[in-house]
């Protein structure tokens, strides 16, 4: 809607002859025939059409309550309106293919743990055309005037070009690449007036959840000016302190293990009370012998405070548990000291220990006594 026609539906003078003429070409007179019939002067021609185009194209009324403001029956017309304005249907058609060609591009593939999504352009198009947020929700007479409806009218157009500037920004397929240069992806979003997508774009591309850390530094490329490659440059240390971090707790748990199955190996017996009395013993009472708290039939090894070897296993003997710890420290050393990898050794080491069979008990014979002197007697 440009100036020519937004002058045209907010000219007053001409508002009443397009009634006139709209209730004629309603009654089915020609719209010419209906112009010269009503007198309309010349001044107000060009803007009696372009009105009477808007309402025949069934995207305007002319306001039929007092002093040009729209009467209650109009009110709930309003909305229904708006959503066959012409810039919202081609907006709506447009975000369609867009969407479509997001689906076949990929770009809805299975999302990482708290990333987030760009926004889907299809529904933001739909919801427009009902999103009237100037409109009164209850109609007051008189409230309701010409030149509210028209920058009503206005606001829509407003957000179908913001719309319709964000499917352009994302348009280029290297827009979707991950791999691509985050500096030129981000410059495009300036350019285009989208960087209030950054934090949505970085997390849908690069699919991954944006931490604290990381939304301030991004926030700081938004709001402050902050430089891509120092963003970059930050961003690559902390995730470097982060791995480092990640590696000295997992070698000290790799330790702890370790530590544990030298304290397990070679017991004499699996019973649970010597157990807890040899790893009490042994680890200067670091180390204890609990039941689960996920399953009470279940034996695990307190090494550290909360944390506990066996907790997944359901280990429910005490040769379970030991041999488990004895399989589990083996199978950490052929892992990196990661969350991943003590899982993996963790699986192996459960595979290991349930192909072990527990090995009976003997029945004990009691020793006698040699003889001597006494039994000689005896007998």
């Amino acid at each position: 809607m440009d100036t020519t026609v937004t002058a045209a539906l907010t000219n007053r003078c001409a508002m009443p002859f397009a009634r006139r003429v709209a209730r004629d070409v309603r009654q089915g007179a020609a719209l010419d025939d209906a112009m010269a019939y009503r007198s309309v002067p010349r001044a107000l021609m060009v803007d009696v059409r372009l009105i009477m185009s808007a309402v025949q194209a069934g995207w305007f009324e002319v306001p039929t309550g007092p002093n040009l403001t729209f009467s209650k029956t109009q009110h709930r017309r309003l909305t229904a309106l708006s959503s066959r304005a012409p810039w919202l249907c081609e907006l709506v058609a447009e975000a369609a293919a867009f969407e479509t060609m997001r689906r076949v591009g990929g770009h809805y593939r299975a999302r990482a743990f708290g990333a987030k999504t760009l926004p889907n352009f299809h529904t933001s198009a739909t919801s427009a055309m009902t999103r009237l947020s100037r409109l009164p929700r209850d109609h007051v007479a008189g409230e309701i005037t010409l030149e509210l409806w028209v920058q009503i009218l206005l606001d829509t157009q407003s957000v179908a070009q913001d719309i319709k500037a964000q499917m352009d920004c994302l348009r280029p397929v290297w827009m979707w690449d991950s791999a691509y240069s985050l500096f030129e992806q981000v410059e495009r979003l300036r350019e285009h007036g989208c960087m209030h997508l950054l934090l949505d774009y970085v997390s849908a591309t690069r699919n991954r959840y944006i931490d604290t850390f990381e939304r301030k530094l991004l926030e700081d490329v938004h709001y402050r000016g902050l430089k891509l490659s120092e963003y970059e440059h930050r961003w690559a240390a902390e995730q470097l302190r982060r791995v480092e971090e990640q590696q000295a707790h997992w070698k000290e748990v790799f330790g702890l293990v370790g530590r544990l199955a030298a304290v397990l190996d070679g017991v004499k017996t699996y019973n649970h009370s010597a157990l807890t009395k040899r790893l009490r013993k042994e680890s200067n009472g670091a180390f204890q012998l609990q039941r689960s708290d996920l399953d009470r039939d279940s034996l695990v090894v307190e090494v550290r405070y909360n944390y506990w070897v066996g907790q997944s296993a359901k280990l429910q003997t005490g040769f379970e548990l030991v041999n488990y710890c004895l399989a589990l420290a083996d199978e950490i050393e052929k892992e990196c000291p990661t969350f991943s990898g003590y899982l993996s050794a963790c699986d192996r080491a459960k595979t290991r220990m349930a192909c072990l069979v527990e090995p009976s008990l003997d029945t004990a014979h009691p020793t006698r006594r040699p003889l001597d002197d006494f039994d000689a007697v005896a007998a």
